[in-house]
């Protein structure tokens, strides 16, 4: 299962102009049962962060941080043949990617839809 946060605020006023509409970033984590850690994945322009974070009080503050103010989508991985090739890799390629999303979507709120789409649901927890 990956969690999927969507971000509406901007990290810069070029950000806010590519990524026109609602949510203008979006990064996953997944939680491993065997390592009992959370998997953090987030792509952005200027770096790849990719981190283990052992099941602690902490992992769960940074993950609190990550989700405050945001919306968080639960979804399974999708197809195991989703498009072999992707456009760029920014925030949403990367991780249609990863999430097996079947079209391409270039933008987070098209990714939104397109998760929403594949069973996606919202995570209150």
């Amino acid at each position: 299962m990956w969690f999927v946060v969507f971000t509406e605020k901007p990290h810069s006023w070029w950000v806010d102009l590519l990524a026109w509409g609602r949510f203008k970033h979006a990064l996953a984590f997944g939680w491993l049962p065997d390592q009992r850690s959370w998997l953090l994945y987030e792509v952005s322009i200027g770096r790849t962060r990719v981190a283990l974070l052992p099941d602690c009080p902490g992992s769960d503050e940074l993950i609190a941080e990550l989700r405050a103010g945001n919306v968080t989508l639960a979804m399974k991985p999708g197809a195991e043949h989703a498009p072999w090739a992707r456009l760029g890799f920014w925030c949403v390629p990367a991780l249609a990617h990863l999430l097996g999303i079947k079209g391409q979507p270039l933008r987070p709120d098209a990714l939104y839809r397109a998760c929403l789409e594949q069973g996606a649901e919202l995570a209150d927890w």
